[in-house]
């Protein structure tokens, strides 16, 4: 029998192994005032896309932020203080949860791939995905230069 922190019978959603999105969803339903049956495909997008924050590490600030980032943009929520910190905390911890769950349970299994080091610096990497030649150029003297002090 193999080990597993699962348990179908649980309490809770979190070791019953289910899904984040459906807290995710609720919790945003909450945080946008979005209850309609209409809302449903806009909150489960949302909700995808917070989990995919947490998965790639934001912070709570960073979740904020694109929180407030979306109220901008519907115009809605408009209640004062809107809260957005909050919301995010919430949202963090509740995909993190799942995280760290899903990534537990693979340990248990012996499935977790050994990480590559990358000795590369982010600012190198971006630069070369996203800067003109001419930018990439003044990029790397300037990487020289600042390495050579």
């Amino acid at each position: 029998m193999q080990k597993s922190i699962i348990n179908k019978q649980a309490n809770n959603w979190i070791d019953r192994g289910e899904s984040a999105l459906p807290q995710l969803r609720k919790a945003l339903a909450h945080f946008f005032e979005r209850f309609d049956a209409s809302d449903g495909e806009w909150l489960d997008q949302q909700a995808t896309i917070v989990f995919g924050m947490v998965d790639a590490h934001v912070s709570e600030v960073q979740l904020s932020s694109y929180l407030r980032s979306v109220v901008r943009e519907l115009g809605v929520p408009t209640r004062e203080p809107l809260g957005s910190r909050t919301a995010a905390v919430a949202l963090w911890h509740i995909a993190k949860a799942a995280i760290v769950r899903d990534f537990a349970e693979r340990v248990l299994r012996d499935d977790t791939p050994a990480r590559a080091r990358s000795s590369e610096r982010l600012s190198d990497w971006m630069a070369q995905r996203i800067l003109s030649l001419d930018e990439l150029s003044q990029h790397e003297r300037d990487s020289t230069s600042s390495n050579e002090k």
